[in-house]
């Protein structure tokens, strides 16, 4: 095959979708189903579709807003390990993984301003050295998890619905495909302007 005529958006409206339930469905604080708000592995998830989108399409969200989620979203996926697992190795694999040793302010961050970037190395570094404090000493673990509790999840949730916003507004509108009237399973379908 040639190129494709099969438009992405609709894997990428899928996406969204999984993403939105995911963040307003089953809850952030264990409003859903089995009354657990999202794992660290859901906040994985959010945070790869994130890097996913923003790999793509880099002019979607502003710098600081792409950022600041970016920030959030792996702090909120150690966290999460912290809090099911308590002090263990996945949580230092998932530090090490996300907050890098010496990643240091100009590492993978997409601001364009200088004087931001180093904010950043700061802020991760900072979170480093408290979840590794945690981690050789077992103490301040309780404290840790009340400031990255509900309050901190529902203004992640924030920044991410905005986000969800901005690229939903940015898909072309879909393209629904009418049934026949004779109902039969023949489906028309027309070009994609």
């Amino acid at each position: 095959m040639g190129g494709s005529d099969v438009s992405p958006s609709p894997s990428l409206r899928l996406a969204l979708a999984g993403a939105w339930w995911a963040l307003r469905g089953r809850g952030l604080s264990g409003r859903g189903p089995g009354g657990r708000g999202l794992d660290g592995r859901g906040w994985g998830r959010l945070l790869a579709l994130l890097e996913a989108v923003g790999g793509g399409a880099p002019a979607l969200l502003p710098p600081q807003h792409r950022a600041s989620l970016s920030l959030g979203l792996r702090a909120q996926v150690v966290t999460s390990l912290l809090e099911e697992l308590g002090p263990s190795p996945a949580v230092l694999d998932a530090l090490d993984w996300l907050f890098p040793e010496g990643a240091g302010p100009g590492s993978g961050h997409a601001l364009k301003t200088l004087e931001d970037r180093p904010l950043v190395g700061v802020a991760e570094e900072q979170f480093r050295e408290q979840v590794l404090g945690i981690l050789g000493s077992g103490r301040g673990l309780e404290p840790f998890l009340q400031e990255y509790g509900p309050r901190f999840r529902r203004c992640l949730a924030r920044l991410f619905l905005g986000f969800l916003g901005r690229l939903e507004r940015a898909l072309p509108p879909p393209h629904l495909p009418q049934v026949s009237p004779g109902g039969g399973a023949s489906v028309e379908t027309r070009p994609l302007p």
